[in-house]
């Protein structure tokens, strides 16, 4: 069986690109996980039914290594867990070469390259990943001191994922919602004062 994952950090990034590419290979919505939620650590809805759904001789495809996770640890440990363990394949769409069934058909020798391969590349993305919040976090300091930050506007969610959050916010309280919504406990319980999810709730 061959499973697509998809993943975006917040609920108003469009998933269609990556979408567009698993159907393209003949992935049919039923065999589709889509994530929106953050990076940071492997505890997503979506993640955690497809964890379920995989046996061994599965194939996982993804966009790209950093759907997996945002940190080295995180990416190294779940791949070499899926692959190695569960014995269910993962490909990624944009480096051709990250394929864990290539690398197994060239014995020893791949293994060795799948392990320099996943920690460089992990550690390429960990890096870049830090480069940006620090850019980021340069360039909001000089807009304060020139009086010009604003602070981030707020995010306006597609009524179909605030359905879902409030269901979840209806069942598991606050910290559903946030998994739903792919943000904080305190976001959602900003949402729940301005309005944004209350709506929903109600």
């Amino acid at each position: 069986m061959i499973y697509g994952y998809v993943r975006v950090s917040t609920a108003d990034q469009n998933v269609a690109r990556q979408l567009v590419k698993m159907r393209s290979l003949g992935i049919g919505d039923d065999a589709l996980f889509v994530d929106r939620c953050s990076g940071r650590d492997m505890d997503r809805p979506e993640w955690a039914r497809l964890m379920a759904a995989i046996a061994e001789g599965d194939r996982i495809v993804i966009d790209s290594l950093d759907r997996l996770g945002r940190s080295y640890d995180m990416v190294t440990s779940e791949w070499k867990r899926i692959t190695r363990e569960v014995g269910c394949d993962i490909s990624c769409l944009d480096i051709e070469f990250m394929d864990s069934a290539a690398m197994r058909a060239m014995g020893d020798v791949g293994k060795v390259v799948e392990d320099m391969l996943l920690s460089l590349l992990s550690y390429v993305a960990e890096a870049e990943r830090k480069k940006n919040l620090q850019r980021q976090a340069e360039g909001i300091a000089i807009a304060k001191a020139r009086g010009a930050y604003k602070g981030r506007s707020k995010v306006e969610y597609p009524a179909d994922v605030l359905a879902s959050a409030a269901l979840a916010y209806a069942s598991g309280g606050r910290a559903a919602a946030a998994s739903v919504l792919g943000c904080s406990v305190g976001t959602v319980s900003n949402m729940l004062k301005d309005g944004r999810l209350s709506h929903a709730v109600a």
